[in-house]
């Protein structure tokens, strides 16, 4: 039976954007590298945070976002709603608290009760937010640059990351002082779900990332050109620009996830997968080039991330053995077309765009034009057996992609 999940933007509406990251990754982590001494930055680095600080040079990529929103699935229209789910191609693939896990390397967990910080029951309060007037972000960084005494800078430098990073936002937006009080004892600070809060954070905003409604500006409309023209409808707005928007939290885990589910991305080079023992998975890649609107668009193979058992050992990861909540939904035939919005006429343009796409080995043969490709793919203890491209059909020539076979698990 084929699953009735709709595009929440159709695809006759889609239009280029350029979605800003408001995790201050790279700012924050320069900061506290230069404030802190040598013992103060090995503490940090046997922290629940200290794996992060290797993601200073990773760069945001908005074309991979954005495309990956674009191809959001309308919430009214799926079932069991875990996370963010998204329609690629003829798959149904979703976003969830356990691929933001594997990615980040975050505690989850059930939130701890945090009593609130006053002058009486907090030092750090006492000492460097005295006044009862609401600290911002830009509050924090100045306490956190001027302080003089080692142990409070590294507190402060917790609440810090933690606050200028996972749950990323406007530099003139209030802080929950509760952290500073949560930060006096930094065995329980270690111990507190992350995770969990940058992903309730991170997630809230996807949902409300690509609508019209929540950004109070009309979405940009296509103009439509006549038939014969050839031309291509119109995807920006009319100052030429595409449009902007925010993305609060840790946007940076979902693009990884991005990453690892769409495979062509590092066949096409604007991705680099790097092989090392590094755990967690957002240290194992970096991004290459930049990648076009069309170019992700046209994307239509997915793959799933699945723990290792390596993964699962980790105390990051709370969900045992079970890993077969991600499964990927497909939508078949006729009918999964008229769901999903997608008229075969945009599938050919997909197929003769794609055709023309730079891949990393072209060849100088040719196969004929795909109707269907199937991945297989198995589970195995620490990884997924290679996957087979099965290709065949009829119609126009295009180029063979060689998709790269790495370690996928």
């Amino acid at each position: 039976m084929a699953c009735k999940a709709k595009l929440m933007i159709p695809e006759d509406e889609k239009y280029e954007g350029k979605p800003f990251a408001l995790s201050h990754t790279r700012t924050a982590i320069t900061t506290i590298k230069a404030k802190f001494n040598t013992q103060q930055l090995q503490r940090f680095e046997g922290s629940c945070f200290g794996h992060l600080l290797l993601i200073e040079d990773l760069k945001w990529n908005s074309q991979i976002v954005h495309g990956l929103l674009m191809r959001k699935a309308d919430p009214k229209t799926v079932t069991q709603v875990n996370g963010i789910k998204f329609i690629v191609g003829n798959k149904l693939i979703q976003f969830t608290a356990q691929q933001f896990c594997l990615i980040t390397g975050l505690r989850f967990g059930k939130l701890p009760f945090i009593p609130k910080a006053t002058n009486e029951n907090c030092s750090l309060k006492r000492k460097y937010f005295s006044s009862n007037k609401p600290a911002t972000l830009s509050d924090l960084h100045t306490a956190f640059i001027e302080c003089t005494d080692d142990e409070d800078a590294l507190k402060l430098g917790m609440v810090y990351f933690a606050i200028f990073v996972l749950l990323g936002s406007e530099k003139h937006v209030l802080i929950d002082m509760r952290y500073l009080k949560l930060a006096e004892d930094l065995e329980e600070f270690d111990k507190y779900p992350w995770g969990a809060v940058s992903y309730a954070m991170t997630n809230a905003s996807l949902l409300r990332a690509v609508c019209a409604e929540y950004q109070r500006v009309k979405v940009p409309q296509k103009r439509k050109m006549p038939k014969q023209s050839g031309k291509r409808a119109q995807t920006r707005m009319r100052s030429g620009r595409p449009r902007e928007y925010i993305i609060r939290g840790f946007g940076f885990a979902l693009q990884i996830w991005a990453f690892e589910v769409f495979p062509a991305l590092e066949a096409l080079h604007f991705t680099v997968h790097e092989d090392n023992r590094h755990i967690p998975r957002i240290l194992h890649w970096r991004s290459n080039t930049v990648a076009r609107f069309r170019e992700v668009m046209s994307q239509v193979d997915v793959q799933l991330l699945r723990p290792t058992d390596i993964e699962k050992q980790q105390p990051y990861w709370s969900w045992g053995d079970d890993d077969n909540e991600e499964e990927i939904v497909e939508l078949f035939g006729d009918e999964a077309e008229e769901k999903t919005g997608t008229s075969s006429e945009e599938k050919d343009a997909d197929v003769e765009e794609t055709a023309t796409l730079p891949s990393s080995s072209k060849g100088k043969g040719s196969v004929n034009d795909v109707r269907s490709l199937k991945h297989q793919l198995r589970s195995t203890k620490d990884q997924l057996e290679s996957y087979v491209v099965q290709i065949g059909g009829l119609g126009t020539e295009f180029v063979t992609w060689k998709l790269l076979y790495r370690r996928t698990v």
